[in-house]
């Protein structure tokens, strides 16, 4: 396989995470506990945000008994500020019927999208998600022309293989309808059920992805925030220069790297879902990530 030997790291400072449901979540999935959205700022924050240099949002939060993101309850308020301060937003859905789509339209540059491979996998992790409706909502993006930007988690159910492989089958279908895919990687995150178990060894994903580069060779793939730190991230980053398109929020050494082997670099400052109408300079001059 040919090394592609251009990147786009992604210093995703200008964006902002939003929870549309405080700390709360149905699910309480067992990768995940609700821990992320202690994080993540509020929709009465979004002004204040603004006004510290924020350009776009990730419009997320926990899933409520019907599967969903409460997107339609805010779509005033977001759709007010979006043209109030021209922001973009990435909209995180979970479920979507018909009826979402009308607000989605009204606030969505770019929707995120978590899919799931297999049922099984869905069983074990959340329970009381349904994997014909993820994929029917997925679907439903897809065919009323959303820019949809499809994530998978590598190593989802215990840090182990699952439902990765089929994921990327059924994803063949939808073919130049989708033009990027995001990977995200387990992590084993403090107070969530899954807390005790490992990511998949570096090797393993890194081979996962070379094989869906040779599936997917005009597609592009990006490796996501959500990603373990420390040593595995270094090494899991350096390993995926030339397969991947995009690393988001590159530690000094894998930047250094790029710059040494001559790739063709350029710099993003946003959430990796949005598209790269505008690029930061290139050949190394961007500002390096920690």
């Amino acid at each position: 396989m040919a090394l592609i030997k251009e990147i786009e790291f992604v210093i995703s400072k200008n964006t902002s995470s939003i929870s549309l449901t405080g700390n709360y979540c149905f699910l309480d999935c067992k990768h995940c506990g609700g821990h992320y959205l202690n994080n993540m700022a509020r929709i009465k924050d979004i002004e204040d945000l603004v006004k510290k240099g924020f350009t776009s949002f990730l419009i997320s939060g926990g899933l409520l008994p019907d599967g969903k993101v409460p997107v339609s309850l805010f779509e005033d308020t977001l759709y007010n500020l979006k043209n109030k301060y021209n922001l973009k937003y990435n909209v995180h859905t979970g479920y979507v019927d018909e009826k979402d789509i009308h607000a989605l339209k009204k606030l969505a540059n770019t929707v995120s999208f978590d899919l799931v491979g297999d049922q099984q996998t869905v069983k074990e992790v959340y329970e009381k998600l349904d994997f014909e409706k993820i994929w029917d909502s997925f679907e439903l993006l897809v065919k009323n022309d959303f820019v949809v930007k499809p994530h998978i988690t590598i190593g989802l159910n215990k840090g182990e293989f699952s439902h990765e492989v089929k994921a990327i089958e059924k994803l063949k279908k939808f073919g130049d309808r989708i033009d990027e895919i995001i990977f995200l990687v387990f992590i084993p995150t403090i107070g969530a059920k899954f807390y005790s178990y490992q990511p998949p060894k570096v090797d393993e994903v890194v081979s996962f992805l070379s094989k869906v580069r040779k599936d997917f060779p005009g597609k592009k793939l990006t490796l996501g925030c959500m990603h373990p730190k420390g040593k595995y991230r270094e090494e899991l980053q350096t390993n995926l220069l030339g397969i991947v398109n995009k690393i988001v929020q590159p530690i000094g050494k894998v930047i250094e790297k790029a710059e040494r082997e001559n790739y063709r670099i350029s710099y993003s400052y946003e959430c990796c879902a949005f598209p790269s109408y505008e690029m930061g300079d290139r050949m190394g001059s961007g500002t390096k990530g920690g």
